[in-house]
């Protein structure tokens, strides 16, 4: 994600931010978290599977990375090696269709082993709950003001905004016959 940030951005919402891995500083960051007793160095990312793959390969001592953003839903941790032994890459996919659990064996400030389930969500069988859902109603109910204009939020929500007769790709996704 990060060479398209700038790019994809208005230049206010990044002004004096810089991308990239920064492997010196991911290093420091690490040797420091191992130098202050840590048994096992977990980095949550967004960078997106390539990105994190990337990293794995260039920072030594990160037992597992548990990315994002690029939506891939891996079914098996991804081992990389580098100089300093192997790195784990897990991406448990997007939207909250998968819950990856990474359980890790530490043995003398190393993972010995490691078992990983990419568990499937099943939202449908989860009971709404009934105050966020009243909340919802409510909201959606509501009459809005917007750049001189009023609307029921419903009815924008609900507004057909194009359609289409071809299955179209998302990375993890597909969407077919979008509209009624």
């Amino acid at each position: 994600s990060f060479p398209y940030t700038p790019m994809a951005n208005p230049a206010w919402m990044t002004e004096g931010w810089s991308f990239g891995i920064r492997d010196e500083e991911m290093q420091e960051v690490v040797d420091q978290a191992r130098g202050e007793g840590a048994q096992a160095v977990i980095v949550l990312s967004h960078n997106g599977m390539d990105v994190d793959l990337k990293m794995a390969s260039r920072v030594r001592g990160i037992d597992a990375i548990m990315g994002g953003h690029t939506h891939d839903a891996v079914p098996y941790p991804t081992l990389v090696k580098n100089s300093g032994g192997q790195t784990l890459v897990c991406n448990a996919g997007s939207n909250s269709k998968y819950l990856g659990v990474l359980d890790l064996d530490v043995k003398g400030n190393k993972v010995a082993g490691f078992k990983y389930r990419l568990l499937p969500v099943f939202s449908n069988f989860i009971e709404a709950d009934k105050e966020m859902e009243a909340l919802l109603e409510k909201l959606h109910k509501q009459t809005i003001r917007f750049q001189g204009k009023e609307f029921v939020a419903e009815d924008r929500l609900n507004k057909v905004l194009a359609k289409n007769d071809v299955t179209l790709y998302r990375r993890g996704k597909f969407y077919r016959h979008l509209g009624p």
